[in-house]
């Protein structure tokens, strides 16, 4: 069973076989049928991720078709449908204890002090050694919450391969920010988090999603999403910016704006383009990015405008993402650009990593080259 391992940071992933596991009871095996190749993945291949151990499987977006399923198991998904050979699942990337302070008190399962994630906290030295995505075949343990996709037709896989990352995540922090029908939306970045954002904006009435972005297809994407007006940067000002904002949203600001560009050096821009009493949430930053100096009087206390982080998701926001999906199926198909077989596992990171797509995915069973 191959996989593409991470042996050495910032050098070629190796293409490994590992042998068959044997599954314990509440276990299952994924021929995985779409892999989704995400900024997270890029940045620990990089080496900028301080939690990822070495050697092992990347990625952390998956779906596939269930080959085994471990002994004196009867596996049932979220709906409490029973899982068999040969449906197609995806699952929810963190497995959690549900027992902590976190999860249990506070119902923040993200936040669990025992948290981890396929292709992110686990290395491949020890059996059942597939924890990853970027391989043939995956092990999704007992505790791993997994959403039968039977009843999907026409499926493609790659369409869906985000919602468990970008699309979850996104919707947890439209959540945190409240946004409501009328409310005008400022989103900064139109990558797949991004444009989730857009989606769920429009889909809780939203009245004008503003988005600043400067990759020309990534634009075209924004509006067929669903943004009201789309702001070229590479084309205005930071001043130019605010103004048309302002011009938009009857001189106020936003109600709500979302830092989704994975870098800090925006947040101040979209801070100050928050109305009074709104929130700005950073949700893009995945990695540690340096840091930028914040007017805490002027920019937050005397404008009471609320400055939060969003980090990653509870399971229910991965059924809200693949709702948006179902209902928008041609735009967030368009979101995969590129498509790789897992022998070209590095050429679909090196496109990331020079931000020349929107969406690639690795179809390990792909036998031909890249297509976009």
């Amino acid at each position: 069973m191959k996989a593409a391992v991470l042996t050495k940071f910032n050098e070629p992933l190796e293409i490994t076989d590992f042998p068959r596991p044997t599954l314990k009871s509440g276990e299952l095996l994924v021929r995985i049928t779409a892999a989704g190749v995400c900024g997270s993945d890029v940045h620990m291949w990089l080496g900028e991720d301080p939690r990822t151990p070495l050697p092992m499987i990347l990625g952390h977006e998956g779906v596939g078709i269930v080959e085994d399923i471990g002994p004196d198991t009867k596996k049932t998904d979220l709906y409490g449908r029973e899982i068999r050979i040969g449906d197609a699942v995806t699952w929810d990337r963190a497995v959690v204890c549900g027992a902590c302070y976190f999860c249990a008190v506070k119902k923040l399962p993200n936040l669990c002090f025992n948290r981890w994630v396929y292709g992110i906290h686990k290395s491949c030295t020890e059996p059942p050694h597939l924890y990853g995505c970027y391989a043939e075949y995956i092990v999704l343990v007992r505790d791993t919450k997994v959403i039968s996709l039977a009843d999907w037709e026409d499926l493609d896989h790659a369409a869906l391969v985000s919602a468990g990352c970008s699309g979850a995540t996104a919707a947890n922090a439209i959540e945190l920010a409240g946004v409501s029908i009328g409310d005008n939306v400022l989103i900064q970045g139109a990558g797949p988090l991004g444009l989730y954002l857009v989606a769920y904006a429009r889909a809780r009435g939203a009245r004008h999603i503003i988005v600043i972005e400067g990759a020309p297809v990534r634009i075209d994407l924004a509006r067929r999403m669903g943004a009201d007006i789309v702001i070229d940067f590479t084309k205005t000002t930071e001043q130019e910016r605010r103004e048309a904002v302002l011009s938009a949203t009857r001189g106020i600001g936003v109600d709500a704006g979302f830092e989704a560009v994975g870098i800090p050096e925006p947040i101040l821009e979209g801070l100050r383009l928050v109305r009074k009493g709104g929130t700005y949430i950073s949700v893009g930053t995945a990695v540690p990015a340096g840091t930028i100096p914040v007017d805490v009087y002027h920019d937050i206390v005397s404008r009471q405008v609320r400055l939060q982080g969003a980090w990653t998701n509870d399971t229910r926001h991965i059924l809200e993402a693949l709702t948006v999906i179902r209902e928008n199926p041609d735009v967030f198909a368009s979101f995969v650009t590129h498509r790789y077989p897992l022998s070209q596992a590095n050429e679909a990171l090196d496109v990331m990593r020079r931000r020349e797509v929107i969406k690639a995915v690795i179809e390990p069973g792909r036998c031909v080259s890249a297509t976009s």
